[in-house]
């Protein structure tokens, strides 16, 4: 899990992510959470065509939180 939260440096000084870091984490964060939620919905359709579309969706999920850097615009 990201951890979008403050950070202490060496120095004791409080840093805080910069705009591009935080849109990454949020991006990242966003498609975990949306994998996530489409995995737990799997177990609640019937049809192998609809199990399918779910699993679907969460490889795209899974695929963007891992490659963050490509759909989040600097």
């Amino acid at each position: 899990m990201i951890n979008n939260g403050l950070a202490v440096n060496s120095s004791g000084d409080v840093a805080t992510l910069s705009g591009y870091s935080e849109k990454v984490s949020r991006h990242l964060t966003a498609n975990q959470s949306a994998a996530m939620k489409t995995a737990l919905m799997i177990s609640g359709q019937y049809s192998h065509t609809s199990k399918s579309k779910f699993r679907q969706a969460c490889l795209i999920h899974l695929k963007a939180s891992l490659a963050p850097a490509q759909d989040v615009l600097a």
